[in-house]
C-alpha cells in the first residue's frame, strides 16, 4: 500500500493531488486490454478507447526535457493520430511545472489548459459516522457482475453515450486491484449512485461520482464522497483528494474539501 502523507502542507498536498491523478489511469495498465500504455525513462503515455482527452488519452512527461525533444513531441502526437484520436491531454509531472517543456510543448502547438480545480480534505475533520439518506444501502463492488451495475449506473449518472458502455466495463474491471475499491449506492435494491476510491501518493482521492438523475438533491451523491473517506482514515489515511466539476463545486465545498491547485496541462488538438 502507498506510505500515507503526513505533511498536510499545501504544497505536499498539491503535489499529492497532481500524482494521484496521474497515476490513475496508469495503475489499469495491467488489466485494461483494450488500452496502449507506453513508458519509457521521459514519459508515459496511453490511448484508449474513450474518445476523450483528459487522462483517458495522455501523455506524462517524467523528467525536465534533455535538450531539444521536438522528436519525442512529433512521436507522441503520431501516437495518438495513428490511432484516431484528434486531441489528447499532456501533463507534466509534479515539479515539471517550471521546466522548458511548457516553451516547447507551445511551440508545437499544444495549448496550456488550466482545469479542473483539485481539492483537499484533512480527514480528521470528518465526523465519526456520515448518515445515510433514508433507505439508501452503501455496497462495496467485490466480483464482475456487481462491477456490470456499476458500469450500467455510472454511464446513466454521467449522461454518456450509451455504446460507451461496453468501454466503460472493460476500465472498470481492470480497477478491480487493491489500490483502488468502488462503490455502490442502493434504494430497495435499485442502484442509485457510484463513486470510487484510489489510494495513491499517500492520499485517498475520490473519484466516478455520480447520481441517476432522478435521485439527485437527496444528499446520495455527497454520501458518495464521504462514505469511502471514513473507509480510508480507518486505513490510517489523513488527507482526502479530487478534482472537481464545476458542479460538484460548492458540493465539496459545504463538505469542507478547499481548492488548493488548478491542474495544469497542455492540450494538442488536430487542425480541421
Amino acid at each position: 500500500m502507498t506510505q500515507i502523507l503526513t505533511d498536510l502542507s499545501r504544497p505536499a498536498l498539491v503535489r499529492a493531488i497532481q500524482q494521484n491523478l496521474y497515476d490513475v489511469g496508469w495503475e489499469l495498465r495491467r488489466g485494461w486490454k483494450q488500452a496502449v500504455f507506453y513508458e519509457n525513462q521521459k514519459i508515459r503515455r496511453w490511448w484508449s478507447p474513450i474518445p476523450i482527452a483528459f487522462i483517458f488519452n495522455a501523455a506524462f512527461s517524467l523528467q525536465p526535457p534533455d535538450g531539444d525533444e521536438t522528436e519525442l513531441i512529433h512521436d507522441t502526437i503520431a501516437f495518438f493520430q495513428s490511432r484516431a484520436r484528434d486531441g489528447f491531454d499532456w501533463w507534466l509531472f509534479p515539479g515539471l511545472e517550471t521546466s522548458d517543456w511548457a516553451r516547447q510543448l507551445e511551440a508545437h502547438g499544444l495549448t496550456l489548459e488550466s482545469d479542473p480545480p483539485g481539492m483537499a480534505l484533512d480527514l480528521s475533520t470528518l465526523p465519526q459516522a456520515i448518515p445515510l439518506p433514508a433507505g439508501v444501502e452503501i455496497k462495496i463492488v467485490t466480483d464482475a457482475e456487481m462491477m456490470k451495475t456499476w458500469n450500467a449506473t455510472f454511464v446513466q449518472g454521467y449522461g454518456l453515450p450509451p455504446d460507451w458502455e461496453a468501454v466503460c466495463q472493460e476500465m472498470m474491471l481492470a480497477a478491480l486491484i487493491p489500490s483502488m475499491t468502488s462503490y455502490l449506492a442502493f434504494v430497495e435494491d435499485q442502484p442509485v449512485a457510484v463513486s470510487t476510491l484510489f489510494l495513491d501518493a499517500g492520499v485517498a482521492g475520490i473519484y466516478n461520482v455520480a447520481t441517476l438523475p432522478a435521485w439527485r438533491g437527496k444528499g446520495i451523491g455527497g454520501a458518495m464522497s464521504l462514505y469511502p473517506l471514513l473507509d480510508a482514515r480507518k486505513k490510517g489515511f489523513r488527507a482526502a483528494i479530487l478534482q472537481s466539476s464545476e458542479m460538484g463545486y460548492q458540493v465539496y465545498q459545504r463538505m469542507g474539501f478547499k481548492e488548493l491547485c488548478r491542474l495544469d496541462h497542455y492540450h494538442w488538438q488536430a487542425k480541421a
